[in-house]
């Protein structure tokens, strides 16, 4: 029987396929990502992952018990300790000064701030839906482009993070998470989830597109 995030993915499945095929994925599984593009998406994803950071916090705050919040709290501890750390490393590898790649682009703040402010004034079935579909969608397409013998060792190693078993159990939670919290919801409650999840895919396709109409190199 399918459940609740089943039906959000067949009914936004144009949205998915978009994202899924998106330039930067397939720059990326051709190895033709140009350098510039993928040293500002670096910097634009890393001041993500620090906002990424309220939003699971925020997570834990409103989560209905403590099964829920271990494992969110092992999610902070993983941005904390894992993600923060590998940007801070490829940032100096690829001698990248961050204040030359501005993040004020629109497709970057309406992600940053539109996913930030369903945190902080949602339900925890609404945070769930918000990571549910950022992290559903990344695993599937680097699980997919992992595959592939990609040359640049940063890109490889970005794209393996979100291949790993690790973060498909991340992702496989969030999922089971969000069908649990469906069962308990009216249809509007639904419906209103359902609009949620569609708003995420598009900003995902706008925040990736941002790496590109900065540079002018979309194509």
């Amino acid at each position: 029987m399918k459940g609740f995030s089943d039906e959000l993915l067949q009914q936004h499945q144009t949205l998915w396929l978009a994202m899924q095929q998106h330039q930067f994925v397939q720059d990326i599984e051709r190895n033709q990502l140009p350098d510039a593009v993928f040293n500002r998406y670096l910097v634009f994803e890393g001041n993500f992952v620090a906002t990424a950071i309220n939003i699971f916090a925020l997570a834990v705050s409103k989560a209905p018990d403590i099964r829920q919040q271990r494992w969110l709290i092992g999610v902070l501890n993983a941005l904390v300790d894992t993600q923060i750390a590998w940007f801070e490393a490829v940032l100096a590898r690829r001698n990248i000064n961050t204040a030359d790649y501005p993040d004020d682009l629109p497709g970057v703040t309406a992600f940053r701030d539109g996913m930030l402010n369903v945190a902080k004034q949602g339900s925890f079935a609404e945070i769930i839906t918000l990571m549910f579909g950022a992290e559903w969608m990344y695993y599937h397409w680097c699980a997919r482009v992992s595959a592939q013998p990609l040359l640049d060792d940063d890109i490889r190693r970005w794209v393996d993070m979100h291949a790993e078993e690790e973060f498909h159990q991340q992702a496989l939670w969030l999922k089971a998470e969000l069908d649990r919290c469906a069962q308990d919801l009216s249809e509007a409650e639904k419906n209103r989830l359902s609009i949620l999840y569609g708003q995420v895919l598009q900003w995902e396709i706008d925040f990736h597109s941002a790496a590109y109409l900065s540079a002018g190199e979309r194509r």
